[in-house]
């Protein structure tokens, strides 16, 4: 979005009006989740957001979801999430394994931006996701749970 702290509209997008507000209120980005949201309203609502200037997050948690997914063309940007949303259970062999599949193999081929998601707590955690292939995190509870948020993001980056 070109701005110095984008803003990511994070939560269960499931109708337009939800993009339209989340833009209202400043984001800069948005998260649409495949597990919540059949192709055909996913690519509607990649269409609303690409006309507001923003960028989507296309989060996937399976190989499945990910074949799914690819199959949009709109989609530039992909979130593996390593948390399952029917367990909660967290575990980074998600995205190991999603980044070694074919449809991982497609997302390098096709020079997809991929992001790690959830259970990213240390520098190994960090170099862990960026050797599977990701090229950017997504980093929330580990910072969330400290007092001091810059040193947690310095920690995280080995600084």
């Amino acid at each position: 979005a070109g701005v110095p702290s984008p803003l990511l509209c994070k939560e269960f997008v499931v109708e337009p009006y939800q993009v339209f507000l989340a833009r209202f209120y400043g984001a800069d980005a948005i998260l649409l989740i495949a597990a919540v949201l059949p192709n055909s309203d996913l690519a509607y609502l990649l269409k609303v957001v690409k006309s507001l200037g923003m960028t989507a997050l296309v989060e996937v948690h399976t190989e499945g979801e990910l074949e799914r997914v690819l199959s949009i063309p709109e989609v530039e940007l992909v979130g593996i999430n390593n948390r399952d949303l029917g367990t909660f259970e967290v575990t980074l062999e998600t995205t190991k394994r999603i980044m070694e599949s074919k449809q991982g193999q497609e997302c390098k081929d096709r020079d997809l931006v991929v992001v790690g998601e959830s259970g990213i707590f240390t520098l190994d955690d960090v170099n862990f996701t960026q050797e599977c292939g990701c090229r950017s995190i997504l980093v929330g509870e580990s910072l969330v749970k400290e007092n001091d948020p810059e040193t947690a993001i310095k920690t995280l980056f080995g600084r």
